[in-house]
């Protein structure tokens, strides 16, 4: 099974084209070895490997698709133009060998399936490859129609295998006489070509002229009348956030390797630091005494504080603060987004006020998108209106979306402008990421109609490592805590439970992944002019946390 999740799409039972009595996608291994061995392995693999859910009575079939590949997969029509024609080229190459075996009456029935396709976003791109998904299935029960597939086909994958085509010639044919011939007139002499003056250069020179100045005005920076727009995310700021992550690495290392070097134990058993705090920035008591119900941490420990021991104040009941484990569950949510491509699934968070924000990727499923809301505080699934969104990113530099729901009860999170760095800082992402949700049983409920079933939410930590302006209107925070699909739009908080930021994308390297998160300026001017009112602090976290109490050992007798 390929290891790569591409795309999900939901269908009608009609919708399944058949070759030889059986589902042309229950045919996916002979696909291959047919591609192989005819087109070579290349053509083989631009189509996806399909995980069919047949479905019941409430739910209909779903068709996941997957390919051997690295990265997070975007359709072709999110691409840039530039990115959008060098995969049409690849496309066209490649898929050029599949006309033949469609002519083949052997394999005509498998080849005419594979070409067949849905017809929206079925082609998807990951790791600068594209791969075909939706194949194998015709749109409005037309699945068993064989003589609407060859318009189907032009109309879909047709496009990038049309050949462009000469000319024609008109052909000359000696016209058979009907009359006798006779000796045509002797031909005239032409008339002499007429000379020009020189003067009449000059207006056409003048033109030239003119043309050339008003060529260079434009050119000159500011004066275009129509700029193009370059990306705003460029790999010389990605390459920037790099370099600085290594800087922060490597400082880590240092703080690490000093920690450890002038630690002490006491005989106690509580490690002591150099800085004269526990490992987790925690004041320790005088020796022999316990550790207090609740004291108060350093949002830099040395090791980040467990999030069932962090306490966050309770605006409900300030006397009762609640742990950052039931903070996040009741603030943040898993963001579904249905589209003519099927469904995607995202996450969210609340800033009150029925007010959610995620990312614009993960609601942008083309025209007619529906955008529903689950989460662990919410009665059942709610439908979202969608406020304000902005992106993508790679052409705006942002990412953002407001989303409006039914539930104005929803507690928020407190949003955190901080007035000095962050780096060091101990935070924690949540949210849904998909590799979590494939094997998530409430998921599975959930897609079959009950809407009762809410994922667990998924929790990771690490530290942020650096502070990034990938572009002059994009901040982001690089940290260490694990993300993956499905994490973007989440909450990046602090162990005071405040938003830092919203986790937003990853970049795959060779030995590890890079998480990235929208800083909060950024969150704080996309959010301008819109009825959304969220708390707002610039406070220095303190976290308080519960220490964690040593087990006595029984002295041997």
């Amino acid at each position: 099974m390929a290891n790569q999740f591409l795309s999900k799409i939901r269908v009608a039972p009609d919708d399944f084209v058949h070759a030889a009595d059986a589902p042309v996608l229950e045919r996916h291994a002979e696909l291959q070895a047919l591609l192989s061995e005819r087109a070579g392995p290349e053509v083989a693999a631009l189509f996806a490997e399909p995980l069919i859910s047949r479905g019941n009575d409430e739910a209909a079939p779903t068709v996941a698709w997957y390919a051997d590949a690295v990265g997070e997969a975007q359709p072709l029509s999110r691409l840039s133009p530039a990115e959008q024609d060098r995969i049409s080229a690849y496309l066209s190459d490649h898929l050029r060998p599949l006309r033949t075996l469609a002519e083949d009456s052997a394999q005509s029935d498998l080849a005419w399936g594979a070409l067949t396709t849905y017809g929206a976003d079925d082609v998807m791109v990951a790791d600068g490859r594209p791969f075909i998904v939706n194949w194998g299935l015709m749109p409005d029960g037309r699945g068993a129609s064989a003589a609407a597939r060859p318009a189907h086909f032009e109309a879909t994958l047709g496009r990038f295998m049309r050949q462009p085509t000469a000319a024609a010639t008109p052909s000359v044919a000696p016209a058979v006489a009907a009359t006798p011939v006779t000796t045509p007139p002797p031909a005239e002499e032409p008339a002499p070509r007429a000379r020009l003056s020189p003067l009449a250069w000059v207006p056409l020179l003048v033109l030239l002229l003119i043309a050339a100045a008003v060529l260079f005005w434009l050119l000159q920076p500011g004066t275009r009348l129509l700029p193009k727009q370059p990306p705003r995310i460029t790999e010389a700021g990605t390459l920037d956030a790099q370099n600085a992550l290594n800087a922060s690495l490597r400082e880590r290392i240092a703080s690490l390797e000093t920690a450890l070097d002038g630690a002490v134990c006491r005989a106690d058993g509580v490690l002591i630091l150099p800085d004269g705090t526990t490992p987790e920035g925690l004041l320790p008591p005088a020796e022999g005494t316990a550790f207090p119900e609740q004291a108060a941490a350093a949002p830099d420990a040395l090791l980040p504080n467990k999030a069932d021991r962090v306490l966050v104040p309770n605006p409900d009941a300030p006397d009762q603060p609640e742990d950052l484990v039931s903070h996040l569950d009741n603030r943040t949510v898993l963001v579904l987004a249905e589209g003519p491509s099927g469904v995607a699934a995202g996450s969210g968070f609340s800033i009150g006020n029925g007010h959610i924000l995620t990312n614009q990727h993960v609601i942008d499923l083309g025209a007619d998108t529906r955008v529903v809301v689950i989460g662990k505080a919410l009665p059942e699934p709610l439908a979202a209106n969608v406020l304000k969104a902005s992106g993508p990113l790679a052409e705006t530099g942002d990412d953002f979306a407001l989303l409006q729901i039914e539930a104005g009860d929803l507690p928020g999170f407190t949003l955190h402008q901080p007035p000095a760095s962050l780096r060091l800082t101990n935070v924690i992402a949540a949210g849904f990421p998909g590799d979590v949700l494939e094997l998530d049983l409430d998921f599975a409920g959930l897609m079959r109609g009950d809407a009762g079933a809410v994922p667990a939410l998924t929790v990771t930590d690490g530290i942020v490592n650096t502070e990034q302006q990938l572009a002059p209107d994009t901040n982001v925070l690089m940290h260490s805590a694990p993300l993956s699909t499905g994490n973007s739009g989440g909450p990046l908080v602090d162990m005071c439970g405040r938003v830092v930021g919203i986790n937003s994308f990853v970049r795959k390297g060779p030995l590890q992944n890079r998480s990235y998160a929208l800083a909060m300026p950024d969150v704080l001017e996309f959010l301008q002019g819109t009825p959304a009112s969220p708390a707002l602090t610039e406070e220095v976290c303190a976290p308080q946390v519960r220490p964690q109490v040593a087990q006595s050992v029984p002295a041997e007798e």
